[in-house]
């Protein structure tokens, strides 16, 4: 049985109730359902250097700790690899993502090279969803590295 985790109210990574602090950040609040339906989540699949599968479950285990709290928007961070062209976490993440592994939970996709201004699916995601353009920061337009996924209102 996996300890009860909570979201970081500052940074919105998981950790153990347990904890008084966020080991991440060292934040001591945490988020309950409510304030958690306005928080691009982000989940960090680089942390600790991990192989494909611990990453791939580490994505699996986020999803279940947010299951039911509202969250709308997800960031996660797979990295570009280090060689610069692509690396493994980021191609078997994309690939799940491609073949719709958690389709049931996840509605739409947006790699990151497709997160600026002047690309018409960016364009056509802040038309359909207006209030995500405040929640773009600047270290997501173009990148590679990262995908914004966008969840099912009902997981």
């Amino acid at each position: 049985m996996k300890p009860q985790q909570v979201l970081c109210a500052q940074c919105g990574n998981l950790r153990k109730i347990i904890l008084s602090e966020c080991p991440f950040c060292g934040e001591t609040k945490t988020l309950d359902a409510l304030q958690s339906q306005k928080l691009t989540y982000v989940i960090n699949l680089e942390i600790n250097m991990p192989t494909v599968e611990e990453a791939m479950d580490r994505f699996q285990d986020h999803l279940d700790v947010i299951k039911g709290k509202g969250i709308r928007m997800i960031k996660v961070i797979h990295g570009h690899g280090s060689s610069g062209s692509g690396g493994k976490i980021r191609q078997a993440f994309r690939q799940a993502m491609d073949y719709g592994l958690w389709g049931e939970s996840i509605t739409e996709v947006y790699y990151g090279e497709v997160l600026s201004n002047h690309h018409p699916e960016f364009k056509n995601l802040l038309e359909r969803y207006p209030s995500i353009k405040q929640s773009i920061t600047k270290d997501m337009q173009g990148n590679p590295g990262i995908t914004l996924l966008i969840m099912d209102k009902n997981h």
